[in-house]
C-alpha cells in the first residue's frame, strides 16, 4: 500500500513550530514531522512504552536520550529504547524533517485523536 504523505492532513506538532502528518496500521505507525529552525523547544524529556525509530530526511535535529545529547542529521536513525526519557531539543539553522516509526501503533499521533496520550513527561 502506497501512502502519499502530500495528502495527509497536517496538525500541530509537540512545539510550536513543528508539524505532523501520520499513518497508523494494527501494529504500526508512522509520523513525519517538520520543524522549523525557530522552533521552540522546551526540553522536558518524555517516556512510552512504544518502541520508537527516528530516521531523518534532512536538517539537524538535536536530540536526549536518557541524559545524553546527540545530533541527528539527514540520514541517521536513532532508536528509542521502551521507557527511554527523550525529547527533540533543538534544530540546526534550516530547520529539519524526519520520520518518527512507532511499535506498537500510536493512534494519538493521528488528526482527530479524542483519546488519552501515552506519553509520560517528567
Amino acid at each position: 500500500m502506497l501512502s502519499d504523505w502530500k495528502t495527509l492532513p497536517a496538525v500541530a506538532g509537540m512545539r510550536a513550530g513543528s508539524s505532523r502528518k501520520g499513518i497508523c496500521a494494527d501494529k504500526i505507525s508512522a509520523v513525519r514531522i517538520e520543524t522549523a529552525a525557530d522552533a521552540a523547544f522546551d526540553g522536558k524529556t518524555h517516556s512510552h512504552e512504544n518502541e520508537q525509530v527516528l530516521i531523518m530526511v534532512s536538517g539537524l535535529c538535536k536530540l536526549v536520550i536518557d541524559g545524553k545529547e546527540l545530533e541527528a542529521s539527514a540520514g541517521d536513525m536513532v532508536f528509542f529504547p521502551t521507557g527511554s526519557r527523550h525529547a527533540a531539543i533543538g534544530t540546526g539553522p534550516g530547520g529539519c524533517v524526519y520520520y518518527e516509526i512507532f511499535a506498537p501503533a500510536r493512534p494519538d499521533q493521528l488528526p482527530g485523536w479524542i483519546g488519552s496520550s501515552v506519553l509520560g513527561f517528567e
